[in-house]
């Protein structure tokens, strides 16, 4: 009885010690020489892409001033003195990035990952300031109808105007979002090499 006890005691102890001894093999990276890689750095990495949706990589601060004229024509001739200009002073902060859902990562190698961004887009604005800076109405402009500031700021803020930014700094969403990822990606395993494929 004492030495099947003793047998039982010791085999725990073989156990324990097994665990134990694959544990530190695994955390030091040994298994990998024998064919067990762990998964866990590429189900992480996929994760953390997937968790991010639209992602703000550059902040602009814009301003500027529109100018706006117009004045009452007979037969399209402008008529002396009807005419109208506005001034509209802006300021505002554009928010240029990526939709983060749309990031697809694939492995292509050993410790090595695609980054497919797509499209840049315009994500919004923050702090709009507009104001009149000035008016220059000629001594008829009674008869033109009044400028229409909501319709002229439209024109500072729309599709094409957006599109417009996103294409100006297009090298430098390119360059913030390589930091962006990278640094994401390499705060969950610093050995990966990374390489980006970019839609627009």
């Amino acid at each position: 009885m004492k030495k099947l006890l003793t047998s039982v005691v010791s085999l725990a102890i073989a156990v324990v010690i097994a665990i134990g001894a694959f544990a530190v093999a695994k955390d030091r990276g040994w298994l990998s020489p024998i064919g067990i890689e762990p998964e866990s750095s590429d189900s992480q990495i996929i994760q953390a892409v997937n968790r991010t949706q639209e992602i703000s990589l550059v902040s602009l601060g814009i301003q500027g001033i529109k100018t706006k004229r117009q004045s009452g024509n007979i037969l399209g001739i402008d008529v002396p003195g009807t005419s109208r200009a506005l001034f509209l002073q802006y300021n505002f902060d554009a928010k240029l990035g990526v939709d983060g859902s749309k990031v697809k990562i694939t492995k292509s190698g050993a410790n090595a990952y695609l980054i497919s961004v797509p499209e840049f887009t315009f994500i919004g604005y923050a702090n709009p300031k507009f104001q009149v800076a000035a008016e220059d109405d000629g001594v008829l402009s009674w008869t033109t109808p009044a400028i229409d500031q909501t319709k002229t700021i439209n024109e500072i803020l729309n599709d094409r105007t957006e599109a417009a930014y996103v294409k100006k700094y297009d090298k430098l969403l390119r360059d913030q979002t390589k930091v962006f990822y990278d640094t994401l990606i390499h705060s969950i395993d610093p050995a990966i090499t990374t390489t980006f494929e970019f839609a627009s």
